[in-house]
């Protein structure tokens, strides 16, 4: 099932908000949390399928960084033997 785009957009709004308060009034140990990493990650990610950011601008190391993701596959590759283009 497809999300409304009402109902991404209030999701967006609540994570800002949570995200902005604890950015602006929290402590930089608060700030840098997990929670708070990947709730900013969450948000990127829905303002990307909302069309507030670009794919080019989401494929960059800005967001998605999908150099040192290749770097990490071919580490595995030599690894292990298993190439990444015959993966499914």
């Amino acid at each position: 099932m497809m999300r409304s785009e009402q109902e991404i957009k209030k999701l967006v709004e609540e994570l800002s908000r949570l995200t902005g308060f604890i950015g602006e009034f929290g402590t930089e140990e608060e700030s840098q949390g997990d929670d708070v990493k990947f709730c900013c990650n969450v948000s990127d990610a829905l303002y990307w399928v909302s069309g507030e950011i670009s794919t080019e601008r989401f494929r960059s190391d800005a967001y998605l960084n999908l150099v040192e993701l290749r770097k990490v596959a071919r580490e595995v590759e030599a690894r292990t033997g298993k190439k990444l283009e015959e993966y499914e």
